[in-house]
């Protein structure tokens, strides 16, 4: 059981006009130092969980495969550990990849926790320096429809473990399925990666439309990948926020673009992210600007924790709870 699920359905969250602010301060009072007196408000482990420091979620989101949005995630994923502990929840749980673009083989997944048999702390492992990995399963179809108990399992586990973080990166799954965009809807940001080609922009267009459904509150980003020039890039830009102001009253916000360059598929061919195997690369270049931008974002946002948005998303409550 989730004890974090069990106490956010608790009546006392549900009091007319209390926020979750007023809600902590009752439940741990750090005003002067001192808590609340009485023994049903002393500090508890789980409280203290309640109350932790979450990491900031970037999710990285395309509408169809083939983007480059994975190599994207890897280099940018590793740049940002470079200034904090950063985690990559890899949530293309049937056909995942990410452990390839850090050289890995991992011996566990997220299959082995909706399956029962490990929890997410125990199928994590270490990418590089500061940054760990979750792995997903690789040829496992039914991952890619998990069920509400399941989606509760994976929310659990990442709330247990994204306060150890600053910064959780989520290399979602192409498409507009529901699995897909509830990751994204839990995130603090999301960030869309697309190409000039016109399928891509389609689908990145789709994925904008179904998503701003979810999250009307939230301005997403995006990145052109494999732009020929930067003449190329703007033009693609442009046309993508005139198509959403048009038809979805949105605009989403360019951070940059990615040359179509040679040495991000010598990296992927290596087994590694491109700023680590050829940092002076264009590409590589490019996604180090596009890093800070993140970084400014970051910043702007109050982390809102990527595990305990995806169980209110999910809405699932244990029999025992």
């Amino acid at each position: 059981m989730c004890r974090v699920g069990a106490l956010r359905r608790t009546p006392l969250f549900r009091t007319a006009g209390m926020n979750w602010e007023q809600a902590r301060k009752l439940l741990f009072h750090k005003r002067h130092g001192a808590p609340l007196k009485g023994p049903a408000l002393a500090p508890r482990r789980d409280i203290d969980e309640l109350t932790a420091v979450r990491a900031a979620s970037i999710c990285i989101a395309s509408g169809k495969g083939g983007t480059g949005k994975s190599v994207v995630t890897a280099s940018l994923a590793t740049l940002l550990a470079r200034s904090g502990r950063t985690l990559i929840v890899d949530a293309d749980m049937g056909v995942g990849n990410a452990h390839i673009l850090h050289n890995l083989s991992p011996a566990h997944s997220f299959v082995d926790v909706v399956e029962g048999r490990l929890s997410v702390r125990e199928v994590l492992v270490h990418a590089r320096p500061q940054l760990d990995l979750l792995a997903a399963g690789s040829g496992v179809s039914r991952m890619a429809g998990l069920s509400n108990y399941e989606m509760h399992l994976v929310a659990c586990g990442i709330e247990s473990l994204e306060s150890d973080y600053q910064r959780v990166l989520i290399d979602s799954a192409a498409g507009i399925s529901m699995q897909t965009v509830a990751f994204a809807a839990a995130s603090d940001v999301v960030l869309i990666v697309t190409t000039p080609d016109v399928t891509a922009l389609t689908d990145a267009y789709a994925f904008l439309k179904v998503f701003t459904q979810r999250r009307a509150d939230c301005v997403p980003l995006f990145v052109v990948n494999r732009a020929t020039d930067e003449t190329e890039a703007l033009a693609v830009a442009e046309r993508f926020r005139a198509v959403s102001r048009k038809f979805l009253s949105r605009e989403p916000r360019s951070i940059g673009w990615i040359p179509d360059d040679r040495a991000v598929v010598r990296s992927v061919s290596a087994r590694e992210p491109v700023v680590v195997a050829e940092p002076e690369s264009p590409a590589a270049q490019a996604l180090q600007r596009i890093a800070l931008e993140l970084q400014q974002e970051i910043a702007a946002h109050h982390a809102r924790g990527l595990g305990r948005q995806l169980l209110r998303t999910v809405g699932y409550t244990p029999k025992s709870a």
